[in-house]
């Protein structure tokens, strides 16, 4: 028998409020002898935050008489009005993952945030059944009905309006975070249903040298390096105008050390290819990547040159996105004069423009975009060369 000493109730110390509010407080016996014991809390993380336990403290961000327990670990309270608008603020922003309510609870607190949620359902349907008797509170809670009825686009609030918001928000965040598994629809307001894996497009798409894609619902969209690529690309091409060699192998014509591969740039991609020896043909043994082209004149090898045709250097090459006149975007090549593009960085004179198919770029205005203005900079790149 135990004697009125050894006794362990819920006022022991090792039992907080929480615990006690709760009703989780315990006693571990020792099997075959149960005067060995020691008193447990059995709480989980955010079991108390459904739970309406009044704790007779203040709540911890209007300071009034009635909070509630939150289910964070530091034990912060929330009233009845505080918990409605600090879950609109929640539900309000799939981008906020941290730091939530009081500041304490994440996106990992699940079962904290739906017990916030189920016991605000509550209130807020109590007080709808039965207004505050309190002018105060009354309009207090008429301003709350009439942010809940604006945010949340309804007239007659679901009983169950906070949970299913919560359960929508958790949703949304899971898809946010496997976003970059997709190539998202540019149309606006196009679902995340309708949009195609990235594996998917570089298994079925890229082997046939398609960029372009339908989404389920019909949109057209391309899939084409950003602009902070194309122009980072261009800068490259822009900074060693000058030619690396000036008798290349077999063919004896003056190289430059980077250009475009014009097949990849057809299919929407970026590939800067490195000339280091041989002859204009690249690759030189025709084989180690898709396409061979003339590294001189860039045309397509076999078809529109050979070491039998007699070709002329198109200039510096360069790139940017345009429309394909189906409603979404390709790459387009240009060429800038090397010749007169040199001349202007040593002289300042008479920057070459950049000739595309149907249209052209000022020079000028090509050197702003990418911040290529510097002449002194350019001058040291280009006598610096690329050996």
């Amino acid at each position: 028998q135990f004697l009125p000493s050894s006794r362990l109730t819920v006022e022991h110390p090792h039992f907080d409020d929480e615990t006690r509010l709760s009703q989780n407080c315990f006693v571990q016996f020792q099997k075959g002898n149960p005067r060995r014991r020691r008193p447990v809390r059995r709480v989980r993380r955010g079991e108390v935050a459904g739970l309406d336990l009044k704790t007779g403290s203040a709540c911890s961000i209007c300071f009034s008489d009635d909070g509630f327990l939150i289910g964070c670990g530091q034990g912060h309270l929330l009233c009845k009005g505080c918990r409605w608008a600090a879950l609109r603020i929640v539900v309000g922003d799939v981008t906020q993952t941290q730091n939530l309510v009081c500041g304490c609870l994440t996106i990992d607190d699940k079962r904290a945030l739906q017990g916030l949620a189920e016991a605000a359902d509550k209130s807020f349907q109590a007080c709808l059944a039965a207004p505050p008797a309190d002018a105060g509170e009354d309009q207090e809670f008429q301003m709350e009905l009439a942010q809940v009825r604006r945010q949340f686009q309804v007239r007659d609030v679901p009983s169950d309006i906070f949970q299913r918001k919560v359960a929508d928000w958790y949703e949304m965040a899971r898809r946010r975070e496997s976003e970059h598994l997709y190539h998202a629809c540019v149309h606006p307001g196009c679902s995340m249903d309708n949009w195609i894996l990235r594996i998917d497009f570089e298994s079925k798409y890229r082997p046939q040298g398609l960029f372009t894609w339908l989404c389920r619902a019909g949109h057209r969209n391309s899939v084409l390096p950003s602009q902070s690529e194309i122009n980072q690309a261009n800068r490259n091409i822009l900074s060693h105008p000058e030619y690396y060699t000036h008798s290349c192998g077999y063919d004896s014509l003056s190289l430059r050390r980077f250009r475009f591969c014009p097949g990849c740039v057809d299919e929407g991609l970026l590939t800067f290819a490195v000339h280091n020896e041989g002859c204009k043909q690249w690759p030189g043994s025709g084989t180690g990547h898709r396409h061979c082209f003339c590294w001189h004149c860039t045309k397509k090898w076999g078809t529109d040159c050979s070491h039998s045709v007699n070709c002329n250097d198109p200039g510096l090459q360069q790139v940017r996105r345009c429309s394909d006149g189906s409603g979404s975007e390709k790459l387009e090549i240009g060429f800038v004069d090397a010749q007169a593009y040199i001349a202007w960085i040593r002289t300042g004179e008479n920057c070459p423009d950049t000739i595309f198919e149907n249209s052209r770029i000022l020079g000028l205005t090509r050197q702003g975009q990418l911040k290529m203005e510097d002449r002194d900079t350019l001058k040291s790149y280009m006598d610096e060369g690329t050996t």
